[in-house]
C-alpha cells in the first residue's frame, strides 16, 4: 500500500526541531564529543582516551533509561505538532491515530531488565505526558533495533488498509551514549571506533517522530503530503546467508523503481554493513536503477542512533523533496540492525 508522509519531528545532536537538524546533516556537519567512556590509546602519547560520541548536548545531560527515552520520544512528537500544524486539542483526530514505538533490544546483559521497562512503561508514559489519546486497540512496542521504524510503517500501512485506523505515528528513540556498562561492552567486542580500532561505530542518540495515513484521506483533511512511501519491505534474521540478506530485501524493493535518484542508507562504520552493501552493488548490471544514485550515510553526522535511524534517512529524504535538492522522483532508504534483520522502501516525489 502507498503511504503519504504528512508529519515529521526530530530531535538529535544537530538541532532540537527536524527542518534545523535535516539542513545541517545535508551540510555533512557533526558535532562529536569525548563520551564518559576511556579506553586504552597507544598513540604518540600512551595512556587513555575518551571515545568519541554524539549526545544531544543541552537537552539529555543528567537523563538515563525511562526519563531519558520519555524525553526525546516527547521532544520529537512536540516537533511533530508544530511541523505539521498539530495540537492535542482534537481528540478525534488522535483516536484514530495507531500509535507505533521503535526501540532497540539489549546491547549488553545488564541492559534486559532496561528495555523490559521499556517496554512496559515508556508507551503509556509518553501518551500521558504529550496528552495524546491514541487509537486504543492500536499501540504497540516494536524493539526490533534499526529496522523498527521501517517495519513498523508496513504494520501500519496493514493497518490502515485494513481500516482499521486512518493514521499512524511511528516513533524511533534510542540512546546508545548514556550507558556506560552498555558502552564498555560494545568496545569489549571491538564494535565501536576508538583510537585502537579504527573499524567500528560512533555512539549516538536521537528521537524521530512520522505522521503516515492512507494518501486519499490526507486529501480529504488538506493535509501537506512531502512524499509518498512505497514498496516497504522487511527481511528476518534468518534463512538466507548474512551477505545476502540486505541483497535479497533491497532487489524486492528495487523491482518496484524506475530510476533511484538518492540513497539513505544504515552504514555506521561497522565492516559487516558495508559488506553486505557492497554485495548488492557487485550484483547490479551497470544499468540498474542504482547507477546514479547519489549516496547518504546519516550516521557520518549523527552516529549510530540505533532504532531511530531508519526515521532519520526517511526525515532527511523527505526535507530533500521539500528543500527541492533530491536528485530525482524516487529515494531508496534502508535500515539492517544488529541481529541481521533488514527493511528498505522507496520515498516517492508526490
Amino acid at each position: 500500500m502507498s503511504l503519504a508522509l504528512t508529519g515529521l519531528g526530530l530531535v538529535s545532536c544537530l538541532g532540537h526541531d527536524v527542518v534545523s537538524g535535516c539542513a545541517a546533516i545535508r551540510c555533512g556537519m557533526a558535532r562529536p564529543v569525548p563520551l564518559r567512556l576511556q579506553v586504552v590509546s597507544s598513540g604518540d602519547e600512551p595512556g587513555v582516551e575518551s571515545v568519541v560520541g554524539f549526545p544531544i548536548q543541552g537537552l539529555t545531560d543528567g537523563f538515563v533509561g525511562l526519563g531519558l527515552h520519555a524525553l526525546l520520544v516527547q521532544e520529537a512528537i512536540k516537533d511533530l505538532c508544530i511541523y505539521a500544524g498539530l495540537t492535542g486539542a482534537d481528540s478525534r483526530f488522535w483516536q484514530d491515530t495507531a500509535f507505533f514505538l521503535g526501540l532497540s533490544g539489549p546491547r549488553a546483559p545488564e541492559q534486559d531488565l532496561l528495555v523490559e521497562q521499556l517496554q512496559e512503561r515508556l508507551l503509556p508514559a509518553v501518551s500521558r505526558r504529550c496528552g495524546l489519546a491514541f487509537f486504543p486497540r492500536l499501540q504497540k512496542v516494536l524493539a526490533r533495533g534499526h529496522v523498527s521504524v521501517l517495519a513498523a510503517m508496513a504494520e501500519a500501512g496493514e493497518a490502515i488498509a485494513s481500516g482499521q485506523v486512518q493514521r499512524a505515528l511511528i516513533v524511533g528513540v534510542d540512546s546508545l551514549t548514556s550507558d556506560l556498562d552498555a558502552l564498555e561492552w560494545l568496545a569489549m567486542k571491538g564494535r565501536l571506533k576508538t583510537p585502537e580500532r579504527a573499524v567500528g561505530f560512533m555512539p549516538g542518540e536521537a528521537a524521530v517522530a512520522l505522521l503516515v495515513e492512507d494518501p486519499a484521506q490526507a486529501r480529504r483533511r488538506g493535509a501537506r503530503v512531502e512524499a509518498r512511501v512505497e514498496a516497504l519491505r522487511v527481511g528476518g534474521g534468518d534463512g538466507a546467508a548474512p551477505s545476502l540478506r540486505l541483497v535479497g530485501v533491497l532487489e524486492e524493493t528495487l523491482v518496484q523503481a524506475t530510476r533511484i535518484g538518492d540513497v539513505y542508507g544504515d552504514l555506521n562504520g561497522e565492516e559487516s554493513r558495508a559488506m553486505e552493501w557492497g554485495t548488492l552493488l557487485a550484483r547490479l548490471p551497470a544499468d540498474s536503477v542504482l547507477a546514479e544514485a547519489r549516496s547518504h550515510w546519516p550516521a557520518v553526522s549523527l552516529g549510530d542512533t540505533g532504532a531511530a535511524s531508519g526515521g532519520v534517512s526517511m526525515a532527511v529524504a523527505t526535507r530533500s523533496f521539500v528543500r527541492k535538492y533530491a536528485r530525482g522522483e524516487e529515494i531508496l532508504v534502508w535500515s539492517r540492525s544488529d541481529e541481521g534483520a533488514v527493511a528498505s522502501g522507496l520515498l516517492v516525489r508526490p
